[in-house]
């Protein structure tokens, strides 16, 4: 057809964009800067390109106060974004030398370490201590016990505590009543000369004395 024949001839003449007007500036439609720092923007750290085709790369830097590096990719400042953590604020003190003003709650020279609350802070009932930021907490080991510091006791324990003690409290009654009786009954005994056993020891031996003196009587008579 027409339409591809002439579509053919443009082709094999070659594609021959229309010049920018604006010399600073490429591309088929002119949006392209004619730069090669507006086009790789190498430098770092709010540095500033110049381009200069007598450099070997083509353009120089011209970095930013306290950064270096052929992109001004090097941080010498004190007070780095990481200098300080856990939103600390970072104070420079020197020109290589900074501290750090923490939040409440956290410690050390970089504001790395939560401050430990559970010094000085006992758990009861085997409780262990848990440190949190700007508080504590006791972890019960046992589900029998609750409270701030597991101080609180069930009463399936209350009353598990009442039964050892009673039974407690009975053995010791019963060891005493026993002790009791044994001193009672030595003192009837050797103090008034009062036995439970000594009517039965009498007529034990009334009863042996009359079995002896029968047998001595069948002898004489045989």
């Amino acid at each position: 057809s027409i339409f591809l024949y002439i579509l053919f001839e443009s082709l094999s003449k070659g594609f021959k964009p229309i010049p920018c007007i604006d010399s600073t500036m490429i591309g088929t439609y002119c949006d392209i800067p004619n730069s090669l720092c507006a086009m790789i923007e190498p430098c770092q750290n709010n540095g500033s390109c110049v381009d200069d085709q007598t450099q070997t790369l083509g353009y120089y830097r011209l970095c930013s106060p306290d950064f270096n590096g052929a992109n001004c990719e090097f941080d010498y400042r004190p007070c780095k974004p990481l200098s300080c953590l856990n939103h600390g604020t970072c104070n420079q003190t020197s020109n290589s030398t900074f501290n750090c003003a923490c939040n409440d709650g956290w410690q050390g020279k970089n504001c790395q370490s939560m401050i430990n609350f559970c010094d000085n802070i006992t758990c009861k009932n085997n409780g262990v201590c848990r440190p949190l930021l700007l508080n504590y907490t006791c972890e019960c080991l046992i589900n029998n016990y609750y409270g701030r510091h597991c101080e609180g006791v069930s009463m399936k324990i209350v009353i598990y505590r009442v039964v050892s003690t009673s039974f407690a409290y009975l053995g010791i009654l019963a060891i005493v009543c026993i002790a009791m009786f044994v001193i009672i009954m030595d003192i009837l005994k050797y103090c008034f000369g009062i036995g439970p056993t000594r009517e039965d020891l009498e007529s034990i031996r009334r009863k042996k004395t009359r079995e002896k003196t029968k047998i001595s009587c069948n002898a004489t008579i045989d």
